[in-house]
């Protein structure tokens, strides 16, 4: 066991994507086992006051599949303030191609430079290599539900194209090559 997510909803352990709270006792138990253990934990999904107390503990963090709240709100996505403590403890964010968490009451039809811009909202807060692809690209929210042009991860350089040159190996991979060889 290398990386915890522990939260999708509210579980035993924390608030999560429209269950607000905080950890549980046994949640910090567990991100206090997770930081003497060096096991990294997944922000992704975590609600705000989770978060919080998860930055608290101080384990290493990464979001695994999560977009800026500035751009779209609700507590499914990240504060910019949640983008800063994710690098402050060298972590990546990986970005999220379904429409909703896109644009702003899109349930389709977001298109690609919409997710470029939380790309490049991201690279404007804490640098492009904490950027990275997220999961969820599993196939389970169907093309109808994700940016306009990409039906499955073959079309992901058609997003990779409306990034700066210079920084697309990084998100398509060494982002998060670079995390995982050196954390895991």
């Amino acid at each position: 066991m290398r990386l915890i997510g522990p939260a999708w909803g509210a579980t035993r352990y924390a608030g999560g994507t429209g269950a607000p709270g905080g950890l549980t006792e046994a949640g910090r138990a567990l991100v206090t086992a997770m930081r003497d253990l060096n096991i990294a934990l997944d922000a992704s999904h975590l609600d705000d006051a989770a978060f919080w107390d998860v930055a608290e503990i101080g384990p290493r963090m990464i979001a695994s599949h999560s977009n800026a709240r500035a751009l779209v709100p609700g507590n499914r996505h990240l504060s910019d303030e949640m983008v800063r403590a994710i690098a402050r403890q060298d972590g990546v964010i990986g970005l999220v191609f379904l429409s909703a968490f896109i644009r702003d009451g899109a349930t389709h039809g977001a298109t690609l430079e919409d997710l470029a811009a939380h790309a490049r909202h991201y690279a404007e807060l804490v640098g492009w290599d904490r950027v990275a692809l997220g999961s969820d690209m599993d196939g389970g929210f169907g093309a109808e539900k994700t940016p306009v042009g990409v039906g499955s991860y073959r079309d992901l350089p058609r997003f990779l194209d409306r990034l700066p040159a210079e920084h697309r190996a990084g998100v398509a991979s060494d982002n998060w090559r670079r995390w995982l060889t050196t954390y895991l």
